[in-house]
């Protein structure tokens, strides 16, 4: 009985931590997102991308040139949140400031 508790409690953490990455990576991915679909649209303020393992949600807010994108992405019970500040020179994003956000 210890060795399938013990083993069980392992499954869970190796879960957990697998959907923790990946809610990073979804999070990342809707700032790659958000990158994108502004050098067509710097009137966007928010979007969501729903990926196979996932989803993020995107919010964005323009002051004085510069744009900050919060990414928050979600995969099963595990949510993680992006922040970027972006100015866009030629066609390029410069990112001015990246840092994950803790509750």
């Amino acid at each position: 009985m210890e060795v399938y508790l013990k083993a069980n409690l392992e499954k869970r953490m190796v879960r957990r931590d697998t959907q923790s990455r990946q809610a990073l990576y979804m999070a990342e991915g809707g700032i790659e997102w958000a990158k994108a679909h502004l050098l067509s649209d710097f009137g966007l303020r928010r979007g969501e991308v729903v990926f196979d393992m996932g989803r993020a949600a995107i919010s964005i807010e323009s002051s004085g040139g510069d744009y900050k994108v919060i990414s928050e992405g979600r995969s099963g019970l595990a949510v993680r949140k992006v922040e970027e500040i972006l100015q866009e020179k030629t066609g390029k994003w410069i990112v001015k400031s990246y840092q994950e956000l803790h509750q």
